[in-house]
């Protein structure tokens, strides 16, 4: 399969329509658990505000490594995702790690920043992706490729059917 201009376009597209209908529900999210932080402390605000941020950033890397890498092989592509899914949950856990004994930040509100904004963001990008409506396959392709089919089928309608076969019993 070549990679075509207009292929590669619809490609971009898709990333960004990808983009588009996660990013604004977990920005959304992120201020929700900034407010609601914001009724504990201060450091819970701001420690909501980390985790969303880490949220959107690592998110947002995804689908840029993805897009850039779209036209790769399907192997290819998958090792790249997974590698910036390892990089993504290393980084979290060095990070979450590194904060847990800080004064100026809360672990708690990272945690719960981090997992609301992360559900948030994944259950938007379904959405997002369902609506593209990506096909299986290649509409163009598959149409000439079972017209051929049909012309070359010994069953099509310019020759006639043979009666099917009984069963022989070798006993």
């Amino acid at each position: 399969m070549s990679t075509t201009p207009a292929r590669t376009a619809s490609q971009n597209d898709a990333f960004a329509q990808l983009l588009r209908g996660s990013l604004p529900p977990t920005l959304v999210a992120g201020a929700v658990c900034i407010v609601v932080g914001l009724f504990s402390s201060p450091k819970a605000a701001w420690s909501a505000a980390i985790g969303a941020a880490l949220v959107v950033f690592f998110f947002t890397l995804t689908l840029l490594a993805m897009r850039y890498t779209a036209h790769l092989a399907p192997t290819t592509v998958m090792a790249i995702v997974m590698a910036t899914y390892t990089v993504k949950v290393l980084v979290l856990g060095v990070t979450l790690f590194a904060l847990r004994d800080v004064t100026w930040a809360s672990g708690y509100a990272i945690g719960v920043s981090v997992t609301v904004c992360a559900v948030v963001w994944l259950f938007f990008e379904m959405r997002a992706y369902k609506r593209l409506r990506i096909f299986a396959f290649d509409p163009e392709t598959d149409t000439d490729a079972g017209a051929a089919s049909d012309t070359s089928s010994p069953a099509s309608a310019d020759s006639p059917s043979e009666p099917p076969r009984e069963p022989r019993d070798e006993s």
